[in-house]
C-alpha cells in the first residue's frame, strides 16, 4: 500500500495559540453579543486555509454508523478470534447472525423490568403470541396465575380500608427501593430533602435542564402537602402512618384496586408536577447508593430444591405456590418512586410541554442508572419527540442567529420559557447521541438536525470565557463547583458532542463511507484531522485550573473527569480509522532476526516490553512512517486515557494513585449513560489487545503506554469495572466473557 503522510499537526503550539477563540457568551439581560458560529465553525475556519476542510457531512446524527465497540469485530479482521470458545457468539454465527448483532438481541431478550413485580422479561401472555407459536410453547391459549397471587408482574398496593387502619404489612421493613415501612413512598421531610440534595449533587450538576431554584420549591410544597411529619410533631414517623381520622374521611379512595401513592394526608394527586417530584427523589435515591446497584432476579435461575418455574403465560408457578424473589421495588434503589412517577406518566403519553419533556428525561436517567440501554433510549426518544413539537412551534425565537439579535427585547416571562426549551433540546441532544453512538442501529429522533441551528442556554458559553488571566470571574470560570464552572463543564459537554457527532457521520456514516476509500490512509487522515486540531485548539485554551497535561492522574471531580474522558474518547473515534489502517495494511520495513526474537510480543514475552521498544531504531523507516506510527501513537494513548478517565472520581485529590488501579475511585460511578461509558471502554480493550498483537506494535516508540505489563493491569481494572455492572446487563456481560476470552488468547496475566 501506498503510504501518505497524514499531516496531523504537532499537538504542541505556542502560547499565542490560547488567542485563537475569541470568548463569545450567549446573555439574555444584556445586549446580544456578535453572532457566533456553532461551536465547531469558530475554530473551524482557521483551519479552513492550507489543510483544506473536510466534506461537510449532513449535521444530524444519522443511523447504521460503525462507531460501536461491536462493529470492531466486522471492521477489524485481526479480531476475527477474539471470540472463538464464546458459546453464545458461536451460537449466534451458527444461526445465521453476526457476531455484533449481539448486543441488540441480548437486550431485546431481556424483556422490561417489572417494576412492582419480581425479575424483568416479556408478558408472554399478551396476545401477541398465538396458539402454538414458537415463543409460547403450547397448543393453546396460557392459563392465567392462580387467583390472589401477585404473578410476576405484581401491582402497587392496595390504599388502607378505612381510617385508623395500618396499610399493607407483607413487607415490613425499610427498604432500599423508597418504600416505607408499611410498604408505601417514603415521604419523610428529611428523606425528601436528603434525596434531593442526592438529586443535586449528582445529576443536575451533570445536566442542569431543570431550575434548581423551582424544583427546589416543587419538593418543598410536595413535602407540605405530602409528608406525614411536616408540622414537626411527627417527625420519625413512618411514610404513611395510620390515617388521621379527617383526613380519611375526607378522602374516601380506600377500596383502589390501583394503590394510589399514599401518605396520611391522602393519595398523591396523580399530577405531572408530583411526576417529576417522585421522579426527582427516584435518581436522588439510586445515586446515593454507594455499592454496585443490585439487579432484579433472572426468571432463567435454577433453584435445586424444585422451586419456581417459568410458566407459559410469563407468570410463574412453585411446588410450594410461593415465589421466594423479593420484588424490585424492595430491592432496586429508587424503584418505589420511580413506580408511581411512571404510573402517572403512563396516562399522558401523549403530552407535548417542556415539563413532559423534562419528567421523560429523569425516567431515562433513572433507567440507565442500571444500564437498561433500550427501556432508558424509549423514554429519550419519546421526550425528543416532544421537543421536536416545541421546537417547530417556536423554531425562529430559538433559532441562534434570531436570539442574539432580538432575544434581549423579549420579555423576561418569555425569555425563561424559551430558555427551558434549549435546555431540554440540547440535554436530549446529548442523551440521545450517547445512546446512539453505541447503539447505532436504533433509529434516531432526527432532533441532531437542528444542532447548528438552534440556540444555546442562558449561560452556555461557545467558547471558553477568559477576559483576564486573574480576574476572579476566571476563578469562578475555573472550579467546577460554582454555577459558572459548572456551566463552562456543560458548555463544554455540548460543544464535544457536536464535534464528536460529525466525527461519526463523517468518518463512521454509512453515507459517507460510500464517497471516500476507507483503506487509503491519506483520504482517511484529510477527514480526521480538522477534527482533531478543533480538539486541540479547544483544549490549548482551556482556564489554567481546567488544564491538564496528559501524563496527569486521572480526575478526581466527576465533571472534570467526563470532559477528559469526552475528549480523549472524541480523539480516539476520530482516529480510530487511522489505526485501523496502520494496524492492518501498512507494510513496514522487515526487522532482523535479532530484533523479531527480542521482541516482547513473541511466544515468550519479557516482563515490562518497553525495554525492547527500539525495533523503529534498528530499520530503515521513511518520514510517511514514522508519522504514521506517531499518529498511531496518539490514538493508542487516547483510548488507554479515555479508559481509565474515571478511576479516581470521588478520591482525595492529594491521594496517591496507582496507575491503572480502578480501586482509587471510593464509590459506584454515576454517570448519566453508565452503559455506553462501559461499552465503550470495551472497545478501547479490544483495539489495544488488537495493537499489541500485530506487527504495528513492534515498531511503536519506547515510552508508549501499551507495554505487555500496562495490558495486564488495562485488563484487570477493566474486567473490575465490568463486573460491577455486569449482573445488570446482559450485554456487558457478554463484553466481560469476551474480554476474558481475549487475556486467555493473549496470556494477559501477571
Amino acid at each position: 500500500m501506498k503510504i501518505e503522510s497524514p499531516n496531523l499537526g504537532d499537538s504542541q503550539m505556542p502560547s499565542s495559540a490560547s488567542q485563537a477563540m475569541t470568548p463569545i457568551k450567549q446573555e439574555s439581560m444584556s445586549a446580544p453579543p456578535r453572532q457566533p458560529g456553532t461551536p465547531t465553525e469558530n475554530i473551524r475556519g482557521e483551519h479552513s486555509g492550507g489543510t483544506g476542510e473536510p466534506p461537510k457531512e449532513k449535521s444530524g446524527l444519522q443511523s447504521d454508523h460503525t462507531t460501536p465497540a461491536h462493529k470492531l469485530f466486522e471492521e477489524w479482521h485481526s479480531m476475527a478470534n477474539f471470540c472463538r470458545n464464546v458459546d453464545y457468539i458461536e451460537k449466534l454465527i451458527e444461526g445465521g447472525h453476526d457476531v455484533s448483532e449481539y448486543p441488540m438481541l441480548l437486550e431485546q431478550d431481556r424483556g422490561l423490568l417489572r417494576v412492582w413485580g419480581v425479575g424483568e422479561g416479556q408478558d408472554l401472555n399478551d396476545g401477541a403470541q398465538g396458539p402454538g407459536s414458537p415463543d409460547s410453547g403450547s397448543d393453546g391459549d396460557a392459563s392465567s396465575p392462580a387467583p390472589g397471587k401477585e404473578g410476576l408482574w405484581g401491582f402497587p398496593p392496595a390504599d388502607t380500608s378505612s381510617p385508623g387502619i395500618d396499610g399493607p404489612t407483607s413487607h415490613p421493613k425499610e427498604n432500599d427501593g423508597g418504600l416505607g415501612p408499611d410498604g408505601r413512598p417514603d415521604f419523610r421531610s428529611a428523606v425528601l430533602w436528603e434525596l434531593y440534595d442526592s438529586y443535586i449533587e449528582n445529576i443536575h450538576k451533570l445536566h442542569p435542564f431543570m431550575n434548581a431554584s423551582k424544583l427546589r420549591r416543587m419538593v418543598k410544597e410536595f413535602s407540605e402537602q405530602y409528608s406525614p411529619d411536616f408540622n414537626g410533631k411527627h417527625v420519625g414517623m413512618p411514610a404513611a402512618s395510620s390515617l388521621g381520622l379527617h383526613q380519611g374521611l375526607k378522602r374516601k379512595r380506600s377500596g383502589s384496586a390501583y394503590g394510589e401513592p399514599w401518605s396520611s394526608k391522602g393519595a398523591i394527586e396523580r399530577s405531572l408536577r408530583n411526576a417529576l417530584v417522585l421522579l426527582v427523589l427516584a435518581l436522588g435515591k439510586v445515586c446515593a447508593h454507594h455499592d454496585p446497584l443490585p439487579s432484579p432476579q433472572s426468571d432463567k435461575m435454577s433453584h435445586s430444591n424444585g422451586g419456581w418455574r417459568v410458566h407459559v403465560n410469563g407468570s410463574f408457578y412453585s411446588d410450594t405456590s410461593d415465589d421466594n424473589r423479593p420484588r424490585n421495588v424492595d430491592i432496586l434503589p429508587g424503584v418505589g418512586y420511580f413506580a408511581y412517577a411512571t404510573d402517572i406518566l403512563g396516562n399522558q403519553q401523549g403530552g407535548n410541554t417542556v415539563a413532559h419533556a423534562q419528567a421523560m428525561i429523569l425516567a431515562a436517567l433513572y433507567l440507565s442508572q442500571f444500564a437498561r440501554v433500550l427501556e432508558s433510549w424509549s423514554w429519550i426518544n419519546n421526550a425528543c419527540r416532544v421537543v421536536l413539537v416545541l421546537v417547530k412551534a417556536d423554531y425562529q425565537k430559538l433559532d441562534r442567529n434570531w436570539c442574539l439579535e432580538n432575544k434581549a427585547s423579549l420579555p423576561p416571562r418569555e425569555r425563561y420559557r424559551l430558555n427551558l426549551v434549549m435546555c431540554v433540546y440540547w440535554t436530549c441532544l446529548q442523551l440521545e447521541s450517547d445512546i446512539l453512538a453505541e447503539m447505532s442501529t436504533l433509529p434516531p429522533s432526527r432532533i441532531t438536525d437542528f444542532q447548528s441551528e438552534i440556540a444555546y442556554p442562558d449561560g452556555v458559553y461557545e467558547s471558553v470565557p477568559i477576559e483576564s488571566r486573574t480576574s476572579v470571574k476566571e476563578k469562578m470560570f475555573a472550579d467546577p463547583q460554582t454555577q459558572e464552572g459548572s456551566m463552562l463543564m456543560y458548555s463544554s459537554q455540548i460543544w464535544l458532542r457536536v464535534i464528536l457527532n460529525e466525527a461519526h457521520n463523517m468518518l463512521y456514516g454509512r453515507n459517507a463511507r460510500r464517497s471516500f476509500d476507507t483503506h487509503n490512509i491519506k483520504e482517511v487522515a484529510h477527514r480526521a484531522t480538522a477534527h482533531v486540531r478543533i480538539l486541540e485548539d479547544w483544549r490549548r485554551v482551556l482556564p489554567p485550573t481546567l488544564a491538564w497535561n496528559d501524563d496527569d492522574p486521572p480526575a478526581t471531580d466527576i465533571n472534570v473527569a467526563r470532559l477528559r474522558a469526552k475528549y480523549y474518547g472524541s480523539i480516539y473515534v476520530i482516529l480510530r480509522p487511522y489505526l485501523r489502517i496502520a494496524n492492518h495494511f501498512i507494510d513496514f520495513p522487515p526487522t532482523g532476526a535479532n530484533a523479531r526474537a527480542s521482541h516482547h510480543n513473541s511466544p515468550a514475552p519479557t516482563s515490562g516490553g518497553s525495554s525492547n521498544r527500539n525495533v523503529h531504531l534498528l530499520v530503515d523507516l521513511s518520514d510517511d512512517q514514522r508519522s504514521i506510527i506517531g499518529v498511531a501513537v496518539k490514538c493508542i494513548n487516547a483510548a488507554i486515557q479515555s479508559t481509565i478517565a474515571f478511576d479516581r472520581v470521588g478520591a482525595s485529590p492529594g491521594s496517591k494513585y496507582i496507575k491503572f488501579d480502578a480501586n482509587a475511585r471510593t464509590r459506584r460511578l454515576v454517570v448519566t449513560n453508565v452503559f455506553g461509558t462501559m461499552h465503550a471502554q470495551f472497545g478501547n480493550m479490544l483495539v489495544l489487545a488488537a495493537v499489541f498483537k500485530s506487527q504495528l506494535c513492534r515498531y511503536l516508540p519506547r515510552d508508549t503506554q501499551l507495554t505487555k505489563n500496562n495490558l495486564i493491569l488495562l485488563m484487570d481494572r477493566t474486567c473490575k469495572v465490568l463486573g460491577e455492572i455486569a449482573p445488570n446487563s446482559p450485554i456487558l456481560e457478554m463484553d466481560l466473557k469476551i474480554l476474558r476470552n481475549v487475556r486467555k488468547q493473549l496470556d494477559l496475566y501477571p
